[in-house]
């Protein structure tokens, strides 16, 4: 069965494995190039697969839906890029377009969706549907789910997706090669969407609890740039994080309160805390200790001039 696959991350090119492993024919990828590389977390180098390749910055140009049509694909295999496919697509392959989302559909159809479902606090799932003009709503060819617990992050997140990812096309494709094409109708009534998300949406807001920061940071951390705050007028970068379980500590919003080795417990609001366990100031020489305290830029130009206007007064 020949099949072209569109796409630019890790899934991408683990899903061209896994056709290879069950005897497919990939005749062809087509691998994003985007001009600013650090917008997409997790690209791979797909021209370096030795397939036949053409790299698109805008999925839908006219250059790349004839380059397809020339293939003759039985089938396309979109996975892993954020663009969304014209109808177009959906008439060049003779069975369909195949496309490819890690939350338990229909739950969680949209964008940001790794982030979103470790915001949520809800499990996983590699789903493989048949495309249509529709978000993420086609029927479902197969869906392996897992699970997250409260320590996992955006890190544990991608290890258990590929597993999922493997699990299911070892189920799945085997099927599909002796001609099985019986996908399921998603149900609409449980459906919901996830929104975009941006860099800036991972400021955190210590006057939030310890539980939804620590949640933040662990959407936020590694492959994506990390959850955010400020000291000094510097930016901090916050990957990993624990809630504190020993008796209360009462401070300051923001304020650290303890420091142990490399770690920091920092006050958080609704009387929680939060211990930071790796952490990166602007300049790599800070030094970070009690009584340092983090917020927004604005808050601590604003601590500033208060604590000068202070002690002004007292020097008086």
């Amino acid at each position: 069965m020949k099949v072209l696959v569109i796409g630019a991350v890790g899934t991408t090119s683990l899903t061209i494995k896994m056709l290879h492993k069950h005897g497919f024919e990939v005749a062809g990828v087509l691998g994003q190039e985007p001009i600013n590389k650090n917008r997409v977390t997790g690209l791979s180098d797909l021209a370096s697969l030795r397939i036949e390749y053409q790299g698109y910055k805008r999925i839908n140009d006219p250059i790349h839906l004839e380059w397809a049509d020339q293939k003759k694909p039985e089938l396309i295999f979109a996975i892993g890029f954020s663009q969304i496919l014209s109808k177009n697509w959906l008439q060049i392959p003779i069975k369909g377009c195949i496309g490819f989302h890690p939350t338990v559909l229909p739950q969680g159809r949209g964008r940001a969706p790794g982030a979103w479902t470790i915001l949520d606090g809800k499990n996983g799932a590699a789903s493989f549907f048949l495309m249509g003009e529709g978000v993420d709503d086609g029927p479902i060819f197969v869906q392996e789910k897992f699970e997250l617990t409260s320590k996992d992050d955006a890190e544990s997140f991608a290890v258990k997706l590929r597993q999922a990812i493997e699990a299911a096309l070892d189920l799945w494709l085997p099927m599909l090669k002796s001609g099985e094409w019986n996908p399921q109708y998603q149900n609409e009534e449980d459906s919901s969407y996830y929104g975009k998300r941006e860099p800036c949406d991972s400021i955190i807001d210590w006057s939030n609890s310890a539980f939804d920061i620590d949640r933040l940071i662990k959407a936020s951390t590694t492959p994506h740039p990390g959850a955010f705050t400020f000291c000094n007028k510097k930016v901090v970068k916050i990957l990993k994080s624990r809630i504190d379980k020993s008796p209360p500590y009462v401070g300051v919003i923001g304020r650290i309160l303890v420091k142990n080795n490399n770690s920091y417990l920092v006050q958080c609001g609704h009387k929680t805390t939060l211990w930071l366990d790796q952490i990166e100031h602007e300049s790599s020489e800070y030094n970070f200790k009690v009584g340092d305290k983090f917020g927004t830029f604005y808050q601590n130009i604003q601590d500033e001039m208060i604590n000068k206007f202070i002690w002004a007064k007292n020097e008086k």
